[in-house]
């Protein structure tokens, strides 16, 4: 038996292992999700019973969920802020009586970033959870853990607060952690992760990338990121290809020593696979089963917006090629694990965290009853409220999430889209989820794929304004366009209709932008803070909330 069949061994060996030591106590908590979540609830009460936040919502009475939600309020950010900067700055045990280990930093509403408490339990967690994961996707493709994964994931520790406190990403906290076996097939570096430049890292990337014949499984939270690798790798191959074959890259220069020490000796490659790679720079676009041959498994987001950049992404791999939902998570928590690869459904998290929701119509208008994970309805839509291990109690996520199917007892969720993804002009309450489905059942309808659009409400001007790139300029077909996505808002949305048909709504406008827009939107929000990994596009906004300068990406149109 050689090497690699020894290794193969091993994996397989510690799949079954983690089948029963986290998979069959999941498969337990989701057969009886009532009796696992009240368990949880007054565990986390008990353990934080004597903090500052427990003593003030008297965590020492509550009982059981009636009294919880009697007792705490529903909790924002801005409502948690005072506590988490107390806890931090002083040691107090405000929320949590356990400290954080380390903070999950991500933009705030305020423009002040939010800093999320992560315990050692809460990281333990995540280990726990990215374990039943694993173990639910190789049940499902064995092969993925015989061969390298590349993996896309924001830097553990990216500074620290001002009393020494490391911020940084739950995700690359978990990357760092996970066991050794795993790590020796990672692609990447802790020390690419952390490289500022985005340009430069990702040229980093595609080069470490290209050297790894075996790459069977890619990870990334956007799968934007998956048309980043395909760009750069059709924009610099052959300067790619060169650093290759001489064991080096021509931007060497601007890495750190730390970084030039982890990156140069990965960067040796076979005969074999350089030919491979050589054989590229004859196909005009390679796609991405072109550049890793032996890719199995693509997981990543597949709901909301990014179900934009993903429809594109699907046209590059071939039907052998798994797509699996990387799981609702956010900075706050991780709330779901992806039991059913083809539905893209995830069971929630219900050892780790406390679920509550409400109906979305309800919420909207000002009418919240709040439910248990167990009172779900299938096809149902719900804001997500969750209580978390480290400090975030009855915390409103303005996420909207879909009830579909069930695990064992427990109903699984889909990420629909944000709670903020919704405009209203005149009364027509235009919801992000239709605005997708209507421009890509019109895309559909017209044998045309875009990757990158935002609409606008201007309400102003009573009018919709949809930025798209579009591979058409010539005016006609624009006009198509328009005609079917507004056409496709009507079958969606009733009050869209009767608004535009009474005039209070003006005629949808379309706005054709250049192939380059999408890239160029992503990084301009990057340049300003937000977290490249996890970047989500929100597909519908209200006009003035976007600082990104389309009037440079416009395509002027031509006559048929």
């Amino acid at each position: 038996m050689n090497l690699e069949s020894l290794e193969n061994a091993a994996v397989r060996a510690r799949m079954n292992t983690l089948g029963w030591t986290h998979w069959r106590p999941f498969v337990r908590a989701c057969r009886q999700p009532r009796e696992t979540q009240n368990r949880l609830l007054l565990d986390l009460l008990h353990r934080n019973r004597q903090t500052a936040f427990g003593r003030e919502h008297n965590f020492a009475a509550i009982a059981g969920y009636d009294d919880f939600a009697a007792s705490v309020p529903v909790q924002t950010y801005e409502s948690l802020r005072p506590y988490i900067e107390r806890q931090q700055e002083t040691g107090e045990p405000a929320l949590t009586a356990a400290p954080p280990a380390l903070y999950a930093q991500t933009s705030g509403t305020t423009g002040k970033p939010k800093l999320i408490p992560l315990l050692d339990e809460t990281l333990a967690d995540y280990k726990r959870m990215q374990a039943t994961q694993s173990y639910a996707l190789f049940c499902v493709e064995p092969e993925v853990f015989h061969g390298r994964i590349l993996g896309i994931v924001s830097p553990a520790v990216e500074g620290h607060l001002k009393t020494g406190a490391p911020y940084g990403s739950a995700s690359g906290h978990v990357y760092q952690i996970m066991p050794r076996r795993a790590r020796r097939r990672y692609v990447l570096p802790e020390e690419v992760l952390a490289i500022d430049d985005y340009e430069l890292k990702y040229h980093v990337i595609v080069a470490l990338a290209l050297s790894c014949p075996d790459i069977a499984c890619i990870a990334t939270a956007n799968p934007s990121t998956l048309l980043k690798l395909v760009s750069v790798f059709g924009e610099r191959r052959e300067t790619l290809l060169r650093d290759i074959a001489a064991g080096t890259l021509s931007c060497a220069d601007r890495l750190t020593p730390a970084q030039r020490a982890a990156v140069l000796p990965r960067l040796r490659c076979s005969a074999e696979r350089m030919a491979e790679l050589q054989s590229l720079l004859r196909i005009a676009t390679p796609s991405v089963s072109d550049i890793w041959p032996r890719l199995r498994l693509v997981t990543t987001w597949t709901g909301g917006s990014c179900g934009i950049a993903l429809k594109a992404v699907r046209k590059l791999l071939p039907p052998s090629v798994r797509v699996a939902e990387l799981g609702y998570m956010a900075s706050e928590f991780r709330g779901s694990i992806t039991v059913d690869t083809d539905s893209q459904t995830g069971a929630p998290t219900i050892q780790q965290n406390f679920f509550e929701f409400v109906e979305r119509e309800d919420w909207d208008n000002g009418r919240p009853k709040f439910l248990t994970i167990e009172r779900l309805k299938e096809g149902g839509r719900y804001y997500i409220f969750v209580t978390t291990s480290g400090g975030l109690y009855r915390y409103f996520m303005n996420d909207i999430v879909e009830a579909c199917g069930r695990f064992h007892d427990t109903p699984c969720i889909r990420f629909v889209q944000k709670g903020t993804g919704v405009t209203n002009i005149t009364g027509e309450k235009l919801y992000e989820s239709q605005v997708i489905e209507a421009v890509r059942a019109a895309e559909e309808s017209l044998g045309q794929l875009s990757v990158f659009f935002v609409m606008f409400a201007d309400a102003q001007s009573a009018v919709y304004r949809l930025f798209i790139e579009w591979p058409e300029a010539e005016a006609r077909q624009v006009e198509l366009l328009r005609a079917a996505v507004e056409s496709e808002l009507y079958a969606r949305n009733v009050e869209y209709e009767q608004k535009r048909k009474s005039g209070r709504l003006r005629p949808l406008e379309i706005a054709p932008l250049q192939r380059s827009a999408g890239h160029a939107y992503k990084q301009h929000y990057v340049d300003r803070g937000r977290r490249e990994i996890q970047f989500k596009i929100v597909a519908l906004q209200y006009a003035g909330a976007c600082s990104f300068p389309f009037a440079k990406f416009a395509v002027s149109l031509r006559d048929a």
